[in-house]
C-alpha cells in the first residue's frame, strides 16, 4: 500500500472514531431527553391519582369513555389519543382499561398495587405497539398505569439512528478523500525524489533533475539529496581525472622502462659501462613506479593504513624529518622548535612534513639552507629557491600539477596533494605563499 493510501485511511479511521463517539453522544442524549419530556407527561396525569381520598382514581377507573381525563388535567386532544389507563385492585388485577388492550403487569406493578405507594416506569410492547407505562399507587389501595404511545418516539430515534450512520460513513468518506488529497499533495515531493533515486539506479546518471526544496521534511531530503547527487558527481569527476591523470603520469616510466628492456634484449652484447647505466636507470624507473603507485593508492583510497591516532609531538617529528633530509640530501637544514603536541597519526604527520622538507631541498640550490619552524599546532617550512609563480599558486595542491619548470625534477606531482589530504584529515590547514625576500613558505596550522 502506497504511502498516500495509508494516510488516507488513517484520516478515515480517526474522522469515523470521532464521529462515531459524537454520534452515540448525540443519541444517547437525544433518547435521555425524549425519554424524559415523556415521563414528566405521565408524571403530570401521576399526580392527579394521588389525592388523598383516591377519588380521582375512582372516577377514571369506573369510566369507558378515553375523552374523560383526572380532574385538573387539561384536554389535549392530540396528545390524548396517544394515552390510554389500565387500573389494577389490590391483588394487581386489571379491573378496567381505558384506550388499550390489557398491559403487563410486572412483580413491581404488583408491590405498588398492594401498598397504594410508590410508582414505577418502564416500556412494554403490547399488540406491536410500544407504550411508556407508569404505574402509580392509589390511596385507597391498587394501583393504575397511565401508558402513552412511545412508537412516535421510536421511530424518531431509528431515524435518528440512520441519519448519524449515514454522517459517519459520508464524514469518514470526505477525510479519506480529504487525507488523500493532502497525502498526494504532501508526499509529491516524496515521489519525484523516488523517481529520481530509481533513474540512478537504473541509468547510472547523476545529472537528474532533483524538485525544487521547501521548508519542509521533504524539503529538506529534496536538497540533502541534490548534496548528495553532486558529491557522487564531483567524486565520479574526480576519479575519472585521476585515472586519467595516473595513465599519463605512469606511461612515462612504463615507456621507458619498456624501453630499456628493448635495449637490453636487442643488444645483449652491450658494453659493461652502457648495460650498468641501463640496469641503474632500470632501478631508478622502477623505484619512481612504485612510489607512484604506493601515493595513487594512498590518494584514491583515502587510507593510510588504518593508524590509530595517539598523542604526538610535532617537534620530535621534525627532528627526526630534518635528520633523515641532511643524511639523503647533504643538504643544510636549519630547525627551530618549541614544544607541540596533538592528537594524530604519527606515520601520516611524518609523511606530510617530509613531503614539504623534501620538497623545498628538492627546488632550491645548494648550499641556501632550507629552514624549519615548529610552534604550538604550526609547522612553517621554507627554502630559498625561485618561490612559487602566480599562475602555480591556484594548482599546486592539485593532483599531478608540476609547474613547468618543475617537470625535468623527478617526482610525481602527488606530493603536495598527499600533505594538502594529510592536514585535512588531521583538522588543519596548508598554504603556500611566498617569502619576502625569495623563496617559498609552507605553513601548516593545526586547529588548537
Amino acid at each position: 500500500m502506497t504511502l498516500r493510501g495509508k494516510i488516507a485511511i488513517a484520516m478515515a479511521v480517526l474522522t469515523a472514531f470521532t464521529a462515531i463517539i459524537v454520534a452515540v453522544s448525540t443519541y444517547a442524549v437525544t433518547d435521555n431527553r425524549v425519554r424524559s419530556e415523556v415521563d414528566q407527561y405521565l408524571d403530570g396525569y401521576a399526580q392527579r391519582f394521588q389525592d388523598p381520598d383516591g377519588r380521582q382514581a375512582v372516577i377514571t377507573c369506573a369510566s369507558n369513555n378515553v375523552r374523560r381525563l383526572p380532574q385538573g388535567v387539561q384536554r389535549d386532544p392530540d396528545a390524548i389519543q396517544g394515552v390510554a389507563f389500565q387500573c389494577l385492585d389490590k391483588s394487581g388485577s386489571v379491573i378496567n382499561t381505558i384506550g388499550v388492550g390489557i398491559l403487563p403487569v410486572s412483580e413491581k406493578d404488583l408491590a405498588i398495587a398492594a401498598s397504594g405507594r410508590n410508582e414505577t416506569t418502564r416500556t412494554v410492547r403490547v399488540n406491536g405497539k410500544t407504550w411508556r407505562v407508569e404505574t402509580v399507587g392509589v390511596a385507597q389501595g391498587g394501583a393504575i398505569q397511565i401508558a402513552r404511545d412511545y412508537g412516535a418516539t421510536n421511530r424518531v430515534l431509528s431515524a435518528l439512528r440512520v441519519w448519524l450512520s449515514l454522517i459517519v460513513v459520508a464524514a469518514a468518506a470526505i477525510s479519506a478523500l480529504v487525507g488523500w488529497l493532502i497525502a498526494r499533495r504532501a508526499t509529491k515531493p516524496l515521489v519525484q525524489l523516488t523517481d529520481a533515486a530509481e533513474e540512478v539506479a537504473n541509468t547510472g546518471r547523476l545529472d537528474v533533475d532533483v524538485p525544487e526544496a521547501g521548508k519542509d521534511e521533504p524539503g529538506r531530503l529534496a536538497r540533502a539529496f541534490a548534496t548528495m547527487l553532486a558529491a557522487l558527481g564531483q567524486s565520479r569527476d574526480q576519479q575519472q581525472q585521476l585515472v586519467q591523470d595516473a595513465g599519463h603520469e605512469l606511461r612515462t616510466p612504463l615507456t621507458s622502462l619498456r624501453t630499456n628492456v628493448e635495449t637490453l634484449q636487442r643488444y645483449p652484447d652491450l658494453p659493461s659501462e652502457t648495460r650498468d647505466v641501463i640496469l641503474s636507470d632500470l632501478q631508478s624507473e622502477t623505484r619512481e613506479l612504485g612510489a607512484l603507485v604506493d601515493e595513487l593508492v594512498q590518494l584514491a583510497t583515502d587510507t593510510w593504513d588504518d593508524e590509530p591516532e595517539e598523542s604526538v609531538s610535532l617537534d620530535l617529528i621534525a627532528e627526526r624529518v630534518v635528520e633523515r633530509t641532511r643524511r639523503r640530501t647533504g643538504r643544510v637544514v636549519e630547525l627551530d622548535v618549541q614544544s607541540s603536541v596533538m592528537i594524530g597519526r604519527p606515520r601520516e604527520l611524518t609523511r606530510a612534513i617530509g613531503n614539504l622538507v623534501d620538497n623545498a631541498a628538492k627546488f632550491s640550490d645548494d648550499p641556501t639552507p632550507v629552514e624549519v619552524m615548529v610552534r604550538p599546532g604550526t609547522v612553517v617550512v621554507r627554502d630559498h629557491g625561485p618561490g612559487i609563480n602566480a599562475e602555480d599558486q591556484p594548482h599546486l595542491f592539485d593532483r599531478f600539477y608540476r609547474a613547468a619548470d618543475a617537470r625535468s625534477k623527478p617526482g610525481s606531482g602527488l606530493g603536495l596533494a598527499i600533505v594538502d589530504q594529510i592536514v585535512r584529515a588531521h583538522g588543519g590547514t596548508v598554504t603556500a605563499a611566498n617569502a619576502p625576500n625569495g623563496g617559498a613558505v609552507f605553513t601548516i596550522q593545526f586547529l588548537a
